[in-house]
């Protein structure tokens, strides 16, 4: 059986500051820029929405013709 292996090295300072992990998280940052694809997603679908809301009222304005 090999022997194990000692390390010679100090064991860190407990009381020291802890360094700065701002960067640490393995993620990307997201950014405060406008995205022009996710703007124009997003206003393609208000127009939609506001096309089906005019036609449901529409639609509810429709009455049978009389007999």
């Amino acid at each position: 059986m090999p022997d194990p292996i000692i390390s010679r090295s100090e064991p860190a300072d407990p009381s020291a500051p802890a360094a700065d992990f701002a960067n640490a998280s393995p993620f990307r940052r997201q950014r405060e820029e406008s995205d022009p694809v996710r703007k124009g997603i997003f206003i393609g679908l208000a127009i939609v929405l506001l096309v089906f809301l005019g036609s449901m009222i529409a639609v509810l304005m429709m009455h049978a013709p009389p007999l």
